[in-house]
């Protein structure tokens, strides 16, 4: 089999960059997340502070020109800058939308990480200093943000079971055991790690 492209969808708070740092590290390989934006950055000539401000971030009026998606030149730097890294050879993307981009290739994994609210609200309220209240709203937020985010750019619905090859809870296994999870299902795939 050619290469390994493992991407991450995941829900707010489920643990899953930590899924992808882990992963990347048992596999030997680079995982991209915020560095998908710098390589936007640099492709496109949008500034890295523009990027970052529009990324994810979809109002939900001006969604549509005429009836279809509206373009959004962050959207296609990032899916170049996807393409781009991809061709570089084995490596885990997390979120951007990465599973859809790459959605013609052959040698990708597409996993998604999720984990039940309760879960997600406590890592959220650890990692961010906040309470559980503020954390609650806070996953509850960017995972609206996400659905929306990837329904405009893809029109498929964000975290439905069939777009993924893998789904993990989290909550149940644990971030390190999610990990080791994919790498099995890696080589059973056919795949040599």
């Amino acid at each position: 089999m050619s290469d390994l492209i493992i991407t991450i969808a995941r829900q707010n708070g489920s643990g899953g960059r930590e899924v992808g740092k882990i992963l990347a590290d048992l596999l030997k390989v680079k995982c991209y997340d915020q560095e998908i934006l710098a390589e936007a950055a640099e492709e496109s000539g949008i500034s890295l502070q523009e990027i970052e401000q529009k990324e994810e971030r979809t109002s939900r009026t001006n969604m549509f020109f005429y009836g279809i998606p509206a373009p959004n030149p962050v959207f296609v730097a990032q899916s170049k800058a996807i393409e781009t890294l991809a061709s570089k050879g084995p490596c885990v993307f997390v979120g951007r939308c990465a599973d859809y981009v790459l959605r013609e290739r052959g040698d990708v994994i597409k996993v998604f990480i999720k984990a039940p609210i309760e879960a997600r609200v406590k890592r959220s309220s650890e990692r961010n200093g906040i309470s559980e209240k503020e954390a609650f709203a806070r996953v509850k937020d960017k995972d609206s943000e996400r659905a929306l985010y990837y329904q405009r750019y893809t029109g498929i619905v964000w975290g439905t079971v069939d777009n993924y090859d893998l789904t993990i809870d989290t909550g149940t296994i644990g971030v390190e055991n999610a990990a080791k999870l994919i790498v099995e299902y890696a080589r059973m795939s056919g795949y040599e790690i």
